[in-house]
């Protein structure tokens, strides 16, 4: 990814694969001269806040426009069970 020309402050698309947010985009802002090579996204996953790690697997840029593929590492985000696993929480993560 090296190829790729942004600096501080330059607005680029981050693609994500897999995971909660698989197929979703977001407009991010590069924080140096390089997108980011792992961002963190939070989602409420029943009612706590879920951290899910993606890293970069694949830049490109077309005229102006940066576009960044990243992919999900569960190894690395927070763990969430399958749907068809969840059942009844309720009182789970009562704390006393």
């Amino acid at each position: 990814m090296s190829d790729i020309t942004i600096h501080e402050g330059d607005e680029y698309t981050a693609i994500f694969h897999q995971g909660p947010f698989d197929g979703t985009t977001d407009t991010r802002t590069a924080t140096g001269d390089a997108v980011e090579d792992e961002v963190t996204v939070f989602a409420d996953v029943e009612g706590l806040q879920t951290a899910f790690t993606y890293k970069a697997t694949h830049a490109r840029q077309v005229l102006d426009q940066t576009s960044v593929d990243y992919t999900w590492v569960p190894s690395e985000s927070d763990p969430v069970d399958d749907l068809q696993d969840r059942g009844d929480r309720s009182g789970e993560f009562d704390r006393e």
